[in-house]
């Protein structure tokens, strides 16, 4: 419609799910830290949003323990891997940028079976 703004804006709300992020092109983070409970639990709760803006470069990046909790001789794959991956590789398309998180992982677990679901949401602005 004529004079609508349109925006990159992308508007969340937690419910006992591990804190999603923007990781900016400059290499900053901006946590999206709003919600509530898990749903289902309790009656009557009410969730807070969060919204950010998108801008060029930057990446949303929503995630579960599956990803970051998994576990070798030296600890968790952890939240700091999962930065460094995604920077390592944010110019490629967004599934390539996905499949080598998940491999990443695969990679730190070696043989071990993975213990959790693994679940990976990538989205960036179009230019």
């Amino acid at each position: 419609m004529a004079g609508e703004r349109q925006t990159r804006d992308i508007c969340e709300a937690t419910s006992g799910h591990l804190t999603s992020f923007v990781l900016c092109q400059d290499g900053s983070l901006r946590r999206l830290d709003k919600g509530g409970t898990v749903i289902g639990l309790f009656e009557d709760v009410e969730y807070e949003e969060a919204t950010v803006e998108l801008r060029p470069g930057d990446i949303f990046v929503a995630f579960s323990d599956g990803i970051t909790e998994p576990e070798n001789e030296f600890g968790e794959f952890g939240e700091e891997r999962l930065i460094e991956t995604i920077e390592t590789h944010r110019r490629l398309p967004l599934e390539r940028t996905i499949d080598h998180v998940i491999a990443s992982v695969q990679d730190w677990i070696g043989s071990s079976e993975q213990p959790d679901d693994i679940t990976l949401v990538l989205a960036r602005p179009r230019e």
